[in-house]
């Protein structure tokens, strides 16, 4: 079967379609949207006239529900395949004017880059399995640094912007080697430590995508800074506020919102060698392409690039962490929440993008396969991103196994029995599996 993933570009307007279940498609029916990114799935067409019934039994293995096209409605031509090669052309992008910006010197004026850089794709320098040790070492000393940061924030003490670079080298030093490893370990969560480690993980996200897009090193520790010190107005932000377990109230909103302008001011105060698009993304990064967001309502055009991917970054994180106020949700819920919000909350070509970066099942997810067997996916596939490497910890009876390695692509040949596909993710814990405590083997042993 070919597989090809990539752009979700939507083909019909939503009132030439509609919703139905899996279990009421028939064949001749034509697919016009699904209820989840196309990248998710193995379709090679998005958008595709259902022609047999293996197509029905593979939608009711992805989705709930479909979009069909309605009766009457022509065809546009030729069903559209879904290239992982070509994203959607980035919208044009004049940059944010800064209040009160500083003066900087001969600094050039903001040059408008491709999304995806015209450079090689980065290569992997280390298996996964031989970084793991080292990326968990990374994150935990940044964590570390990235506390003393916050709470020098919190006591109105000049940020020691050197640490900060300091982390934001490691993470790019890991994740040029492999981004596999440090992507497992921002799955290691603690509520208790929400904006330490929501700032860190933004970081290492923001990072990992960059490395998709292929920009430069320069770039990655640029937006690696950027992803560090978004939300460093937080600590400026009554705890009562922030910590908050129920909905804010209008009032209380209205304070936290100036957490934006707060870490614009913070960053600014900083010593003058500190980049201004640090300063850019803690002001814009709840900015929308759509003008509703904050603190000023800024529109695409007013946008720079950092600060619309940071935002993507952002929220994705949020979304799938505990929060004082919210449960997390699974991966593929938080990717569908920004599909879904693509071109009005978030740029539409970032969104895209980022979701198929991160793909359905990251690395940490804990997920159930069919055959009832458990455990954690080790890396993705760059072509088949719903079929992971898996590391196998409980067997079918959730009983603790010896560590064993699936590759779930060759349930695709045939050489791997379909009872091993993913019935399900689970949350971290589930029947006794702590991605704290897991400890990957260096050599692997499958199944």
């Amino acid at each position: 079967m070919v597989d090809n993933f990539g752009s979700d570009k939507k083909s019909y307007a939503r009132e030439n379609l509609v919703k139905i279940p899996v279990g009421q498609v028939e064949i001749g029916m034509f697919v016009g949207e699904l209820d989840r990114p196309w990248l998710g799935t193995p379709f090679l067409l998005q958008g595709f006239e259902v022609r047999s019934k293996s197509q029905i039994r593979s939608l009711a293995e992805y989705c709930q529900h479909v979009y069909v096209l309605k009766d009457g409605v022509p065809l546009k031509g030729p069903e559209v395949p879904v290239s992982r090669t070509m994203p959607p052309p980035p919208k044009k992008n004049v940059g944010t004017l800064l209040p009160m910006q500083r003066s900087r010197p001969g600094r050039a004026p903001q040059v408008i880059k491709p999304l995806v850089r015209a450079r090689p794709a980065y290569e992997v320098l280390e298996p996964v399995r031989y970084e793991h040790a080292g990326a968990r070492n990374v994150l935990d000393a940044g964590r570390v640094n990235v506390k003393g940061l916050l709470k020098s924030a919190q006591m109105g003490q000049m940020l020691d912007t050197e640490a900060a670079e300091s982390v934001v080298d490691s993470c790019v030093g890991s994740i040029l080697r492999n981004p596999e490893a440090l992507l497992w370990m921002t799955k290691i969560k603690d509520m208790n430590e929400y904006t330490a480690e929501h700032c860190l993980n933004v970081c290492v996200l923001a990072i990992a995508f960059g490395r998709h897009l292929r920009m430069s090193e320069e770039e990655l520790r640029l937006l690696g800074l950027c992803g560090l010190l978004h939300d460093v107005g937080k600590m400026r932000i009554p705890s009562e506020i922030l910590d908050k377990p129920g909905r804010l109230t209008q009032e209380e909103f209205a304070i936290m919102k100036q957490h934006t302008v707060v870490g614009y001011e913070l960053l600014q105060e900083q010593s003058t060698s500190l980049n201004t698009a640090a300063l850019d993304v803690a002001l814009n990064h709840h900015e929308r392409p759509d003008r509703g967001g904050y603190p000023r309502g800024l529109g695409e055009r007013e946008l720079t690039e950092f600060s619309r991917i940071i935002a993507v970054v952002d929220a994705y994180d949020a979304i799938t962490s505990n929060r004082c106020y919210a449960p997390a949700l699974p991966s593929a819920e938080a990717q569908k929440i920004i599909f879904e919000n693509r071109g009005t909350q978030f740029d539409e070509a970032i969104a895209l993008q980022f979701i198929q970066a991160i793909g359905p099942y990251p690395p940490g997810t804990l997920v159930e396969l069919r055959n009832g067997m458990a455990g954690i996916v080790l890396a993705g596939k760059v072509r088949f991103r719903h079929l992971p490497t898996v590391l196998l910890l409980r067997d079918a009876n959730k009983q603790p196994m010896e560590e064993r390695t699936v590759e779930l692509d060759l349930t695709d040949t045939g050489t791997l029995s379909k009872e091993f596909l993913v019935k399900r993710t689970l949350p971290d814990g589930s029947f006794g599996i702590s991605l704290r405590e897991c400890r990957v083997q260096h050599e692997p042993v499958f199944l």
